[in-house]
């Protein structure tokens, strides 16, 4: 069974750790039945309440488990709870199949302001944790549904890519499921062997349901990311 897990608004004002960061540690702590396949970022609009530079997380998981939903739920807001910032206020929600209702909330969450009003008949068979208040659980239902829609946002884990290096392999991606797809003009390929500049921040985009990254040829066997920069540290 595959679930999504949004989580938003657990840092605040000095804190050290993202909300980003904070959802792909926490999916590093799962094992056993459940797979953490990886965790996409979702750019929210301005007026989406609790969302850190408009930034929202959603965990991709598959777990065999006959009450995944709920031991989901139960682990992410213990583990949410303990690492949060005290000042915040983290909405959480987990989603099979019914995912989909929240699809449209989604987009429109990427475009203008929601409430809560809105959300709350959307709820209904989902499993969510509104921590201290919750109000992150806006941010934490839009990125369910765009990560359900497969059209937006961007991987911030997938298949253990931060422990790659700067240059890697097209090989390498391929073997951890990241769709390669050349912008130049005649669309050539890049070949298993030729040589990709991560610049040290690989960052798929979701499409398709994938994870899919552009490449521009910066040589003979060799390319690079398309609109990749330098990594912030503190990420």
């Amino acid at each position: 069974m595959r679930l999504l897990i949004g989580i938003d608004d657990t840092d605040g004002a000095g804190w050290a750790a993202s909300t980003a960061r904070l959802a792909r540690e926490f999916g590093d702590t799962l094992a056993g039945e459940t797979r953490f396949i990886g965790s996409v970022g979702h750019i929210l609009c301005s007026g989406v309440p609790a969302t850190t530079s408009n930034k929202a997380s959603c965990l991709v998981v598959e777990s065999a488990r006959a009450d995944a939903a709920d031991f989901l739920l139960a682990q992410a807001a213990a583990y949410v709870e303990a690492n949060a910032a005290p000042s915040s206020a983290p909405g959480i929600i987990v989603a099979g199949a019914e995912a989909e209702a929240l699809i449209d909330f989604g987009r429109a969450a990427s475009r203008r302001e929601m409430s809560a009003e809105e959300l709350a008949p959307l709820l209904g068979g989902l499993r969510i944790a509104g921590l201290r208040g919750g109000r992150g659980l806006i941010g934490a239902a839009a990125a369910v549904g765009l990560t359900a829609r497969g059209w937006s946002g961007r991987w911030l884990e997938f298949g253990g890519l931060r422990r790659l290096g700067r240059a890697v392999q097209a090989r390498e991606l391929r073997a951890l499921g990241i769709f390669l797809v050349s912008l130049e003009t005649d669309a050539e390929a890049p070949a298993p062997d030729d040589w990709i500049d991560t610049h040290d921040r690989l960052r798929p985009q979701l499409a398709a349901g994938r994870a899919v990254l552009p490449l521009r040829r910066i040589g003979e066997g060799m390319w690079e990311a398309a609109g990749a920069e330098p990594m912030k540290k503190s990420r």
